[in-house]
């Protein structure tokens, strides 16, 4: 029998720790869980910004936001797309003028509401980079089909003169050289570093221990401390004792080959 990680109940379902799948979704509901799965997430697309939501699918592959951008290019208007304005928080921005600080979203519908204002998410969004000196347009993608809107909604964004964009390019670049130095560990890689500290104190005890290694019977010694099975000592020892199993451990020599007459 087994005690429900939820309400603590004994149970026998062999693969899960909760007595039942309402208890097992209990406890994802939880503030502690909750917190502990919210900044895991963060701490991911930190490390991995390529990969959050709003990059995925057909995030850069926007026909009028490509349309908008030719258009900049094509009348000599520095940009920088994708711009991230928040050191705390993933937003990019499609078109940005950094040394302005002016942003160019182009929404498609989903970002509004029937009365045609930002929907919550959105507008909060908005609000939160204005609140750092911002100024942030939000354009609706229907005006980027064709030149003469895009003239006019550009004509209406006071851009001024422009000075050379390479430090924001340089900067932008850094920011990713930066963030695949900085590549997060594998999934493989992470188990054996939690590993490597479980057993640190049980590597103690045995370098402790008055086991006499260097004699038969110094495994069955070691897999009471470990609280593992004997046949299961040599590859543990293996894994995370490997310089002192060779050199200091006794070990069975190999059955001898059968004599040919």
């Amino acid at each position: 029998m087994k005690i429900c990680g939820m309400c603590g109940k004994e149970h026998d379902r062999t693969r899960s720790k909760y007595c039942s799948k309402e208890c097992g979704k209990k406890i994802f509901s939880t503030e502690r869980v909750r917190n502990k799965i919210s900044k895991g997430r963060k701490r991911f697309l930190k490390e991995n910004p390529d990969k959050h939501p709003w990059r995925n699918k057909d995030k850069f592959k926007s026909e009028p936001c490509k349309r908008f951008k030719e258009f900049l290019i094509n009348n000599d208007i520095l940009f920088i797309d994708e711009w991230m304005p928040l050191e705390d928080k993933f937003y990019s921005i499609d078109i940005a003028f950094p040394d302005k600080m002016i942003g160019i979203e182009i929404n498609g519908n989903q970002h509004y509401n029937v009365d045609g204002s930002l929907r919550e998410y959105y507008q909060n969004r908005h609000d939160l980079i204005e609140s750092v000196g911002w100024k942030l347009y939000e354009i609706h993608y229907s005006r980027c089909f064709s030149n003469e809107s895009i003239s006019e909604v550009v004509s209406n964004i006071s851009i001024g003169i422009q000075e050379d964009y390479t430090k924001y390019f340089e900067k932008k670049q850094e920011k990713e050289l930066e963030r695949k130095k900085k590549k997060p560990l594998e999934r493989g890689q992470k188990l054996k570093i939690k590993n490597d500290k479980k057993w640190e104190p049980y590597k103690e005890k045995i370098l402790n221990s008055n086991i006499e290694f260097k004699k038969y019977g110094w495994v069955s010694k070691v897999s009471e401390i470990l609280g593992i099975q004997p046949q299961k000592v040599k590859r543990w020892m293996l894994r995370n004792m490997e310089e002192f199993y060779k050199k200091e451990c006794y070990k069975r020599k190999p059955p001898a080959p059968p004599r040919v007459f």
